[in-house]
């Protein structure tokens, strides 16, 4: 009797073990996609002119971005590389007689939490999407995976991931956030609609697979004022637009010229 107490106590804690000792999903996907996942230090000169007034300076920032192919392909948000981008995106047209103009410096790519930066430079932007392509000029025998795509369509319900990272001062550390397809659009072009934590835009969004299904962007509905209904800016909190994620079969187009001009400037 005294042995068969013994051995149902133990059960619990044979059980506990194995739960404790095994990787969640999430962690599994975190862990493979977070490889591709860079940090980008940028630097771009801003001109403003408007009237009589101008002004000139350098600005400095980061941002995420991802390495799309073996040889050094990076995506990220393109708002602020490209003057036409940051137009679109604020929605300044020639009218507001503003004129700005963006000219990127220089770029250095940081993988993960490593101290080493590799330089790059810009290759193509697309301003109707905010996407920027760069290029990294050597990567110095460094092996880097292409992300794997996937373009099956998606349909409502279906659960997607995007991993981003925490900045210098969180020592880079990777983070997911997840949600959930909630509408299919077709104007002003394919895309779906999403509900959940994800914000990040110009990252690589995946299936529970860790193949990249999109991207994350902002898409205006090019209504009037009055044409927009109020739930609508109480759901999304834009009289704009909002952001959906475009699918990645627009997307490989995009990734195709951008690879393209990379092997034509080298």
């Amino acid at each position: 009797m005294r042995g068969l107490w013994l051995t149902l106590l133990a059960v619990p804690l044979v059980v506990w073990a194995q739960t404790a000792t095994t990787p969640s999903p999430y962690k599994q996907l975190v862990d493979k996609i977070q490889l591709n996942i860079v940090t980008v230090r940028a630097v771009v000169k801003a001109e403003f002119k408007a009237g009589d007034e101008s002004e000139s300076r350098e600005s400095k920032f980061t941002l995420q971005g991802a390495v799309l192919t073996s040889d050094g392909l990076v995506m990220l948000p393109g708002v602020l590389l490209s003057s036409e981008s940051f137009k679109q995106y604020y929605g300044i047209d020639d009218d507001d007689r503003v004129d700005i103009k963006l000219t990127p410096l220089s770029f250095k790519v940081i993988f993960g939490s490593e101290t080493k930066e590799y330089e790059a430079r810009l290759v193509a932007t697309d301003s109707q999407l905010g996407l920027a392509f760069l290029k990294i000029t050597d990567l110095e025998g460094r092996t880097v995976q292409a992300i794997p795509m996937n373009e099956e369509p998606l349909t409502l319900g279906s659960e997607v991931v995007v991993v981003s990272r925490l900045p210098r001062g969180y020592d880079y550390a990777p983070y997911y956030c997840t949600g959930r397809v909630i509408s299919e659009v077709s104007k002003p072009r394919k895309a779906y609609l999403l509900e959940g934590s994800i914000s990040e835009m110009g990252l690589p969004v995946y299936n529970r697979n860790g193949e990249m299904v999109g991207v994350m962007v902002e898409l205006r509905h090019g209504l009037k004022d009055e044409e927009v209904d109020i739930g609508f800016r109480e759901n999304f909190g834009s009289d704009d637009g909002t952001r959906f994620l475009v699918p990645v079969s627009a997307i490989r187009p995009l990734i195709e010229q951008a690879r393209q001009r990379a092997s034509a400037t080298q």
